[in-house]
């Protein structure tokens, strides 16, 4: 049997700069070419790539939205992610032509400044995905806000002890009103933890080990999970200022050993910061991360609190495209 010819853009994501943010791979897939294409085969192509993330755009099953959006690590899928969902909306954005015919596209004018939008709804795992790409005065995508498909929750993690053997720190760099970490979600789900200062988050070490002992399950100490999506990973932080953090995210065992930008971990620990802030109405959070790869990202997250609740979170950043290519998918 024949193979497929895909093509495919990458950029990158959370940050203005080139060679800066995270990269991400954008596939399009026709109506024929989907209907062939198999997971076996979406998964090889992300493990081939061996970006944190890689997107496939595919017709959606409802023709009132966008697209349906199936998102890979190297290792396994996600129903959820922040940077694929940015990334994906500026890169169809830029090719309104890759959108599937049955897919809907909207051009909105934004009340709040009379910027033009392109407005988008994925389907995924997690729920459906809004996503509003602002575009500047030449037409041209500039950068992509999505909102969060679930409600924010929060649940406690493992403990101080367990978090800091995990990272090869001292106890005491786990700052102290953490309380080890707390599992946070938006969308899928971040142990996340605080750290003292920015020097305990530069001395983070995972201790792969450890994170193979552990799941997202803390019920114990020891909780090995052979589930993948169970396994264990970790978002760690501190805070530099006021509405400002820093921080670092660890996923070896989905492939990922350090990601340089985490859009859902990011909008699930400003959820978080809400909650710890008394926040009421609305707020902004700004979220560095990369510095220590060598990728600085910049990622803006707006939380709406009212009565004691997260209402709702938006996650937005800028793009910049790198690649265009096409990729052979070998037949069967």
């Amino acid at each position: 049997m024949n193979g497929l010819n895909l093509d495919f853009v990458t950029v990158d994501v959370f940050t203005k700069d080139t060679f800066g943010g995270n990269p991400l791979a954008v596939f399009f897939a026709s109506d024929r070419q989907a209907a062939s294409l198999t997971e076996h085969q979406m998964q090889s192509i992300a493990a081939e790539m061996n970006y944190s993330e890689t997107t496939f755009v595919l017709p959606p099953v409802d023709p009132a939205n966008t697209a349906h959006i199936r998102i890979f690590t190297p290792k396994s899928e996600l129903p959820f992610a922040g940077h694929p969902n940015v990334g994906t909306g500026f890169v169809l954005a830029s090719y309104p032509e890759a959108v599937p015919v049955t897919g809907k596209l909207e051009l909105k004018t934004d009340e709040r400044d009379g910027s033009q939008q392109r407005f988008m709804r994925f389907e995924e795992q997690a729920g459906l995905v809004e996503v509003a790409v602002t575009l500047d005065a030449y037409g041209k995508a500039e950068k992509a806000r999505i909102a969060a498909p679930r409600a924010f929750e929060q649940r406690s993690g493992h403990s101080t002890q367990v978090m800091a053997k995990a990272l090869g720190l001292d106890v005491d760099q786990i700052a102290a009103q953490s309380a080890g970490s707390t599992i946070v979600s938006v969308g899928i789900e971040f142990p996340v933890v605080e750290v003292t200062d920015p020097a305990a988050l530069a001395a983070c070490q995972p201790q792969i080990e450890t994170f193979e002992q552990l799941s997202l399950n803390a019920l114990s100490p020891d909780s090995q999970s052979e589930d993948v999506a169970e396994a264990f990973l970790v978002y760690v932080y501190c805070r530099t200022g006021s509405g400002e953090a820093q921080g670092r995210m660890f996923d070896p065992l989905h492939g990922i050993p350090e990601d340089p930008a985490t859009g859902s971990a990011a909008g699930a620990l400003a959820g978080l910061l809400a909650e710890q802030d008394q926040v009421q109405g609305g707020a902004r959070y700004t979220i560095s991360q990369g510095e220590e790869m060598g990728r600085p990202s910049r990622i803006t997250v707006d939380v709406v609190r009212h009565k004691g609740q997260i209402q709702r979170t938006h996650i937005t950043g800028y793009c910049v495209e790198v690649i265009q290519g096409k990729f052979r998918v070998p037949g069967k």
